[in-house]
């Protein structure tokens, strides 16, 4: 019965709208859902039964559920970056101040002005801050990171020279935080 599954939509999650506008309709994708070929992931969102769940799929299932704008961060980008050891039990997503979401599964940072053009890369069907805006954040975001973890990042980043220091503080700079960055980054010199 795959075969009734577009191909747009064995790739990545979908929507039930996403599912309309490629040609299923709701008796077919319920069809789908009781073969097994599709799973519910949560409401509204499916995905094919034989997707592997990488760090990809969960961002683009998180992003997919709370609308754009949505920009992983934090913990997951620090995760995805190969950055900390720490697992995180949710994908963390930046959003605007006034977006909320039921999930268990998401973790949201809302920000009054998230400066969605610094530091931020987009992939197909999600976007994640860069490595040196993820190390940023978790340098300054101190109510809602350990700065620990944002110094332990910016040691292994330097270390395996996924990054630079100059890197780091030209973003904090971008963002208006150089003041707060530069003393980690001395530390370490």
């Amino acid at each position: 019965m795959i075969a009734i599954l577009p191909s747009q939509l064995r790739k990545a999650p979908f929507t039930f709208k996403e599912a309309l506008a490629a040609g299923l309709t709701q008796y077919r994708l319920r069809l789908l859902l009781s073969s097994g070929e599709i799973e519910r992931v949560e409401r509204g969102l499916y995905t094919a039964a034989y997707q592997e769940p990488s760090d990809e799929t969960l961002f683009v299932r998180a992003t997919k559920r709370v609308g754009a704008p949505a920009v992983v961060c934090l913990l997951s980008a620090l995760s995805h970056y190969e950055l900390t050891d720490a697992i995180p039990k949710q994908v963390w997503l930046m959003v605007p101040k006034e977006k909320r979401v039921k999930s268990t599964s998401i973790k949201l940072y809302r920000a009054r002005d998230p400066m969605w053009r610094v530091g931020v890369v987009s992939h197909s069907g999600y976007a994640i801050t860069t490595i040196e805006r993820t190390i940023v954040d978790a340098l300054t975001l101190k109510a809602i990171i350990s700065p620990r973890m944002g110094i332990d990042a910016l040691k292994r980043a330097i270390a395996t020279k996924k990054t630079t220091a100059t890197k780091v503080l030209h973003i904090a700079s971008a963002m208006g935080v150089h003041h707060r960055v530069v003393p980690y980054v001395e530390a370490l010199s």
